[in-house]
Order: C-alpha cells, then structure tokens, then sequence
C-alpha cells in the first residue's frame, strides 16, 4: 500500500464537526497560521484575523475562522486535503494523529520541509509562512520601516501573516488572484527588500525563483521547483546568528570600572591647561544657561526604498551599547546647564528636518554655545540616519550656518560625531565593535569644532554592554575638567587617554578634531 492509499483511508474523518472541534483546541498563532494558508482571498482573511486579533485579546473566542472556511471550501472536492497540506505545513502533528491518519504518510505525502513543494496550497503563501518562521520581534519591528518607507501602511499588524496579507490587498504582492488584471505574478518589490535583510535574503531566492516559474508555466501549482531542496535558514538558526555577533568585552572591563574614578591626575603634566580664564575666549551670555546640546541616537538600522530601490545594500547592524553613550552624555551637558534635546532612529528626512525644529524653537538668544552628537553608522564624512541613508557631515554644518540659525551666528557649534563602519571581515564573536568614518575632514565654516570618535583609516570601538570607549571618557574627562580647560585641551586629553586604552589591549583608535574656532571656549565660567 502506497503513501497516497495510507492518506485515503482516512481521509473522509475531516468533516464541520471535527474542524469545528479541532479550532477549539489550537491556540491564536496557529489558527492565523492556517487561516493565512487557506483562505484563497487576502481581504477575507486579512478582515477576520483583524477581528479575531483584537476579540482574542479579551475573551477566548476562536470566531469560528476554521468552520467557515470550510462552509465555502466544502464545494471544492479537494477541500479535505487543502486543509490535510495546511496542518502537515503548520506541523500540527498531534491533530493529524488525533484524525486517524498516519503521520509519517502524511509527511512523506506533503513534504512540511521542502520550501518548494506545494500539491493544494498556494506555493507563496507555504514560503511566507516559513518566512514569518524567521522573523524575530526585532526583524519585524525593522521590516515595518522599510515598508512604511514605501508608504505601505502595517504599523497596526502585530503578527508577520497579517503584514503579507496587507501587502497582497494592497498589490504589493501581485499574485495568482489576481490574473484577472494581470498577466503575470509580480513579487519583485518583495523579493528587492528581503535581499537587504540578511537573514531573510534567501528566500528572496526562492519566491524569485517561484515568480520565475509561474510566469512561464500555466500550472499555477508547483509540485517541485527543485528537488531534494528543504529549508535551510530555520528560526532556531536565525537565533543563533543573533547570538553571535554579541561581545563580551572582559579584556576592557577594569577600564570602563575606572571612568568614575577617574581623576585630573591620570593625565600626564605636559597636558595640564592653564586654569586661567583668558580674555581670547567665547562669551558665556549666562551662566545658567550655557546653550542646547541636540542628541540624536541612532541604534536601530533599516533598508530604505531610496536605497533599495537603487541597488544599494547596506547592512547597519544595531548598535548595542548607544543608549549608554545617549544617557552619559544627556548627563554630563545637563550638569553643564545644557538644555537637551534627545532624538532617536530619525530617518533621513526627519533627521534635517529635527535639527531644524531644534534651531528654531529651542535655541534662545542668550545662548552662548550649540552641541550636537551624532551616534550612528558612518562613512567618508557621512553619517547613517536610521532609514541607512547617508547624511553629509557638510549639509549638517552648512544647516548650522544658515539664517535658520541666525541666533547661533559667531558662536561656538560642536559637533561631536560617535560614527560607526560595518567592517563584514570582522570575527562573528569578538570584544568590541569598530566604529568610525574614512575619510578626509573638511570644515568651511568658522566657529566650528567637530571631533570624530576616530581619525580616518582608524577604527572607533564600542562595547555593547557598556557603550564606545570615546562617549565614555568624553564624558568623565569634561565632567572633572569644564571648571578649569578650555575645549581644545579637553579634547586633546581624551584622545590622549583613548588611544593609550586601546594600545594596552592591541587596538588602534585615534580621536580626532578639527577646529575653525576663532577663540578659546571653554563650557563653564
């Protein structure tokens, strides 16, 4: 007796009853899972799932989603075996036992592992199904904003099945249903952004692949795109990938333990300042308020449509450790008499467009001087907004230079820049995390200062656990120093204690400054 035999044996004990039985015992997950399998019309099951997700919060009600699916798919003869394929898919062994049948026939019939084998079931939707297998809480959040940046609207969708029925009502996903339209499937603008997510990238492979196959057959069903070719990415691989990159950062330990007893002392005497206030320095207009510090924090990455639709892969990994570096320096210009202003995750267009809110609405007058830290990803004179395009470092200054800052005219504007570079060659495990730019500085304006956490061709490390050695420091050495030296003599003490930190355990960082000051300034009077 055959496979197929094995199956038909017991393949008329599906019927309303048992369904209706079966719904009753499989929890919310599950149920969106089949739901999304089954229901050959997006809309339909995207507009109950909605419903069943927010009833299902409050009371234990499985809205019957099972039971009237099969009330409309009872009329198609092979409705037993649709929903036979879609529990073996969902691996819900257990029921298919409780049915009577066979479990290994049933496996071996319907293949659950095999990415590229579907007999009933819609050949995408057994690939996005697995694809939201893959995706963590964090990959979700992050694939979000790369579809809000094509102004697909999923911020409400808690679960991955829901997002792709969305994008499939939409047509952002043009499939099978609707060749009524359209000649062709169209999974291009998928498969574009999963290419971006590296731990998704190949199923891009595979719907690509698939869209390849529908359009040049008339078979709508694949049997088997390529043999012998079972999932290879599964969830409990993604984790591990996650794992991976963390650092443990233990041959660094005593140094960051030592920043809070850090004192004057631990500088060598050829850098000792005079503790003189010069005449040759910055007015400080009122002690009380010294100026506006703007931080913008920039810990979390995602593919944008400017960059994919331009070809542009650049993979910003998150910046573990940011917001201790956000937190020190809030701290640190607060105590300063600072007003601060923090921003997180700005894309491209809101990160301008903050600054400039910034500038008109919370500099005064009175202000004697302007800060601004950028943390973020970093290239060649660029810094990573959040949506991974790239800013000039220039367009920030020409900003800070223009009548939109008219209050900030002949005033010191610092910019302080903890700017990463994604180095790919880097060990999966190691104890800090290079950051910097590459590339020659130029400033054109006077009255600035920007420090980089790095010279070019240098790397800038950050521990994940306890924030970038160059935020760290900056903020004890200005906090024991802004009463006596003035801001070329603080810097230059931190670069100094950066770069020896990092020879002591065989790494190379060089802070560097470039200055267009026309006086001395100093943070406190």
């Amino acid at each position: 007796m055959n496979m197929s035999d094995l199956i038909l044996q017991n393949i008329n004990s599906i019927n309303l009853d048992v369904v209706l039985k079966i719904q009753k015992d499989l929890d919310p997950y599950d149920l969106t899972s089949l739901v999304f399998l089954l229901y050959e019309v997006p809309d339909t099951a995207l507009q109950r799932l909605i419903v069943y997700q927010r009833v299902s919060k409050d009371v234990n009600d499985n809205m019957n989603l099972l039971y009237h699916w099969v009330s409309h798919a009872q009329m198609r003869p092979t409705w037993k075996y649709e929903f036979l394929e879609a529990l073996c898919i969902c691996r819900q062994y257990s029921v298919i036992k409780k049915l009577g049948l066979n479990v290994s026939a049933v496996k071996e019939h319907y293949l659950p592992n095999n990415i590229n084998f579907c007999i009933h079931i819609n050949p995408l939707k057994k690939i996005l199904y697995r694809l939201c297998e893959s995706i963590n809480t964090d990959t979700l959040h992050t694939l979000k904003q790369t579809l809000q940046s094509f102004d697909q609207d999923i911020t409400d969708y808690e679960s991955c099945e829901l997002v792709f029925l969305e994008l499939m009502c939409k047509k952002f996903i043009l499939d099978r249903n609707d060749l009524c339209k359209h000649t062709k499937v169209d999974y291009q603008k998928l498969t574009q952004i999963l290419e971006h997510f590296p731990v998704l990238s190949s199923y891009s492979v595979y719907i690509s692949e698939l869209e390849s196959k529908l359009n040049n057959t008339k078979n709508y069903f694949i049997k088997d795109m390529s043999k012998n070719s079972p999932l290879q990415n599964t969830a409990s691989d993604v984790n591990r990938t996650h794992v991976s990159g963390k650092c443990d950062g233990t041959d660094l330990d005593e140094f960051y333990e030592q920043l809070n007893q850090f004192k004057i002392e631990d500088i060598d005497n050829d850098l000792m300042t005079d503790k003189q206030k010069c005449d040759d320095s910055y007015d400080i207009l009122n002690p009380n308020r010294i100026g506006v510090c703007c931080i913008i924090n920039q810990e979390d990455f995602y593919p944008s449509k400017e960059n994919i639709t331009k070809s542009i892969h650049v993979n910003l990994t998150t910046r573990y450790g940011s917001t201790k570096d956000q937190v020190a320096l809030q701290k640190t210009m607060e105590a300063l008499n600072f007003e601060v202003v923090v921003y997180k995750n700005l894309n491209s267009k809101d990160f301008m467009s903050s600054l400039k809110n910034v500038l008109k609405k919370k500099v005064h007058n009175e202000d004697s001087v302007f800060v601004l830290c950028v943390l973020s990803h970093g290239v060649r004179g660029h810094v990573y907004a959040a949506d991974s395009v790239k800013i000039k470092v220039e367009d920030i200054q020409c900003l800070l230079d223009s009548d939109l800052a008219i209050k900030l005219y002949g005033k010191p504007k610092v910019l302080i820049l903890q700017a990463c570079q994604v180095n790919d060659e880097s060990p999966s495990i190691q104890t800090l995390i290079p950051d910097g730019p590459s590339s020659e500085l130029f400033l054109r304006k006077s009255d600035f200062l920007i420090y980089w956490a790095t010279a070019p061709e240098y790397e800038a490390f950050r521990q994940e656990s306890k924030g970038s050695l160059f935020i760290q420091f900056l903020c004890v050495i200005v906090k024991n120093n802004a009463h006596n030296d003035h801001i070329h003599d603080i810097f230059t003490k931190v670069t100094k204690i950066v770069i020896d930190v990092c020879s002591r355990v065989q790494k190379v960082q060089v802070p560097i400054f470039e200055s267009t000051l026309r006086k001395k300034l100093f943070l406190r009077r």
